[in-house]
């Protein structure tokens, strides 16, 4: 209804009644409010995406660097060290058994003061820790150097994969962390390749009458190279909105995500970004670390654990940890193992045809320092065929995980893994039975390699599978498990396969198969 209201002035104002209401209730309108699963699936793929992925990937390096590049430096370390087998078998296990240690620490720091932050600190303290072992002048000072570079490794291992998946569309977390997962392989590659330059030279620098310096540490210096760049890439990127939602910072999330959205829509503005609210996910009241002293510390890290351990994560945290023991006990037990077993299997001649199981016992000898080399009077001298091996397993890894990640686009990440498991229990199997030469480095390899490259299926699955609050968590404390699984295969296997070698294989096949019946349980995307 409209009014026509003269003033003194002689002036005559219209009144509608109803429209200023109308224009009220328009102004007042609260704008939808968005997940954060909506917003990030809005936001597309840009420059802060692209550097996010990559750098992710270079971390993943690193940390492979630091486990795994252990096996190359040992043999070219022993003479220096005075290393035992015994010492030899423990340096290979230490830095596994500090990701251990701090893996509950570090997923709990994660989950409560930032995702990026703690990467950047333990990469740095990685670094550092890494830079002074190479100074080592003995077995128990390296020894307590590498356990302390596996207890600051040990963050970057897991939170990285949750740091990545918080940035990815919900449909794509899975491929995304695999295709960065590529980076294991290279890894191999990297490390091989590498240690075969640096290690082909034989120069010695006396430093202060102290150390001599050697090949051998120049590469662990090398080796620390990808972390270190890392944690200088990691200051430039942002915090991982998801985590700022999670801590109860909608403002913070928002600014991110919409700098994301300008970043892959160039021609957008600020006022076309369509998400202008996101529903938060936590009070407060309720955000987990006000708390500053030492038993509240303990207090939250239990509060932080206790809803993996009750519905609905239980069922999902109890199956992902038993599969990260499963494959980790597979590929990195037998990993470790790798280049001895290798070099007895190529030591036989073309023309003799021998299973696997016939080669080894044939080739022990008690008194062999079986780990990775048998050799006498101390000589670290390398032989190519360790590196030449080391990397072809690299290129393996490298290509199965492109091929992988490439069908995660048309299969479900379920039915991957149960085939991954499956080819990998049958190669297993059939190693016991095959008797030509290549077929069982065939084998053995697509025995470890197929186990291997399901964890980042199942680390992809975490980051879906459980809240942001508890997500870091969760993800760390299952590769705990998958750590524990690594060193539980590799002391396995020293202690049976000379005794019982068909056994081994069964055993560690049989495993395989069994965690591709546990994938059954998750949800196949």
């Amino acid at each position: 209804m409209v009014h026509q209201i003269e003033s003194g002035g002689g002036q005559v104002f219209t009144v509608d009644e109803f429209s200023g209401g109308t224009k009220d209730s328009a102004k007042c309108e609260t704008p939808k409010s968005y997940s954060f699963d909506e917003a990030i699936d809005l936001v597309g793929f840009g420059r802060t995406s692209w550097q996010v992925f990559l750098a992710s990937a270079l971390i993943m390096l690193a940390v492979l660097n630091e486990t795994m590049g252990i096996s190359i430096l040992i043999p070219a370390a022993h003479c220096d060290l005075s290393l035992s087998a015994t010492d030899k078998g423990m340096l290979t296990g230490v830095s596994f058994a500090g990701v251990i240690l701090t893996s509950h620490l570090w997923g709990y720091i994660a989950d409560t003061k930032g995702r990026k932050n703690v990467i950047i600190l333990s990469l740095a303290l990685t670094t550092l820790c890494s830079l002074v072992s190479s100074m080592a002048g003995d077995f128990v000072t390296m020894a307590v150097l590498r356990l302390l570079v596996g207890m600051c490794i040990s963050a970057p291992s897991a939170t990285i994969y949750a740091y990545l998946g918080e940035f990815t569309k919900t449909q794509k977390r899975t491929i995304m962390i695999s295709f960065a997962s590529i980076a294991v392989g290279l890894s191999y590659i990297f490390t091989g390749a590498l240690g075969w330059l640096v290690l082909s030279f034989d120069w010695r620098l006396d430093l202060w009458n102290v150390v001599e310096f050697r090949p051998w540490r120049l590469l662990i210096i090398l080796y620390t190279l990808p972390g270190a760049i890392g944690a200088l890439w990691m200051a430039f990127l942002p915090e991982s909105p998801k985590f700022h939602l999670s801590q109860g910072q909608d403002d913070k999330a928002l600014e991110i995500l919409r700098a994301m959205y300008l970043e892959s829509h160039p021609s957008a503005g600020v006022d076309d970004f369509p998400v202008k609210r996101i529903t938060p996910e936590i009070s407060a009241e309720d955000v987990v670390g006000s708390r500053k002293d030492a038993l509240a510390v303990l207090r939250n890290m239990w509060d932080q654990t206790v809803p993996l351990f009750q519905r609905p994560n239980l069922l999902y945290f109890v199956v992902c940890c038993s599969l990260q023991f499963g494959m980790f006990f597979v590929s990195a037990g037998m990993g470790l193992w790798y280049p001895e077993i290798v070099n007895r299997v190529t030591s036989v001649g073309e023309d003799d045809t021998e299973a696997i199981c016939d080669v080894l016992e044939g080739t022990n000898d008690p008194d062999e320092d079986f780990i990775f080399y048998s050799k006498e009077d101390c000589n670290d001298q390398m032989t190519q065929d360790v590196f030449i091996y080391v990397i072809a397993l690299g290129s393996i890894y490298t290509f199965l995980y492109l091929i992988m990640s490439a069908v995660l686009q048309k299969i479900n990440r379920g039915h991957i893994l149960v085939f991954n498991l499956l080819m990998s229990g049958i190669s297993g199997m059939l190693l016991v039975l095959i008797d030509d030469p290549y077929f069982v480095l065939a084998l053995f390899c697509s025995f470890m390699v197929f186990a291997g490259i399901s964890i980042s299926l199942i680390n992809g699955a975490a980051v879906s599978l459980f809240p942001t609050n508890v997500r870091a968590m969760a993800v760390c404390l299952s590769l705990m498990m998958g750590r524990l699984g690594s060193v539980a295969g590799t002391n396995l296997i020293g202690l049976i396969i000379d005794r019982n070698c068909n056994l081994t294989f069964i055993l560690f096949a049989g495993c395989s198969l069994i965690c591709a019946l546990l994938t059954l349980i998750l949800p196949s995307r």
